[in-house]
């Protein structure tokens, strides 16, 4: 738990967020920004990520700043076979731009670190928008790209 001026982070359930009065905002804006062309929109399946949670490999965070959610990270952690330890990585990470000089991102990505390594994974794996704000802030705060992600649409168009 973290707080600066208003500004708080803090563990939180999935309800919590989804329960957000500006969540829709939140998630239009995060959907505007991280869309993967083929992909259809943002569609959260929230009794899947309740089911994920209650299984122990969801953990969120959300910043609030006076009360209000102003940004979220969900850390997945799982035991990948090929490593023999479980390993971590975000899941929802965004921060409306509006918040984003007011150090919440940050304190959002330390305490999925502390998370992560509370829960034994080597490290944190971060997805990011290519050439979107979080891509140039991770270098910054000591990630290295390490993979690139590409996707091929292979549904059926209309």
């Amino acid at each position: 738990m973290r707080d600066t001026a208003g500004l708080h982070v803090a563990p939180c359930s999935i309800a919590d967020i989804e329960g957000a009065p500006n969540l829709a905002s939140l998630a239009e804006e995060f959907a505007d920004e991280s869309l993967v062309p083929g992909l259809p929109r943002t569609d959260p399946n929230w009794s899947a990520y309740r089911a994920i949670e209650a299984a122990g490999m969801l953990h969120a965070f959300a910043a609030r700043l006076d009360g209000v959610l102003i940004g979220f990270i969900g850390v997945l952690v799982a035991p990948l076979p090929r490593h023999s330890v479980p390993v971590a990585t975000t899941e929802r990470f965004f921060v409306a731009k509006a918040h984003r000089k007011t150090g919440a991102g940050l304190m959002l990505l330390r305490a999925a670190e502390e998370k992560a390594r509370a829960l034994g994974s080597p490290g944190l794996l971060v997805t990011a928008p290519f050439e979107g704000d979080l891509f140039r802030v991770l270098p910054r705060v000591g990630y290295r790209e390490s993979n690139r992600v590409f996707f091929k649409p292979i549904a059926a168009t209309a």
